[in-house]
């Protein structure tokens, strides 16, 4: 599992997002979980780009379509 504090590259909520193919809301209980890590700056979250890494669409965690946890079908996954 990812260690909070070993990436130096942060990236917006939105981007975040973007990136797993999911929503914002879903990125904010992911960072709630702590199965993301970010950091609250200012009026805004800013997700560790390096906690993407072990959560991405291609690389869905285990029992679930998707590492958001959504059955969209959006990162063309069934």
């Amino acid at each position: 599992m990812y260690e909070q504090g070993t990436g130096d590259t942060y990236i917006s909520l939105a981007l975040a997002a973007q990136t797993l193919e999911t929503t914002e809301t879903r990125v904010l209980m992911m960072l709630k979980r702590k199965e993301l890590w970010g950091k609250f700056e200012g009026d805004t979250w800013l997700v560790e780009k390096k906690s993407l890494q072990a959560c991405t669409p291609s690389n869905p965690t285990e029992g679930i379509t998707h590492c958001c946890g959504g059955a969209c079908g959006g990162c063309g996954e069934e």
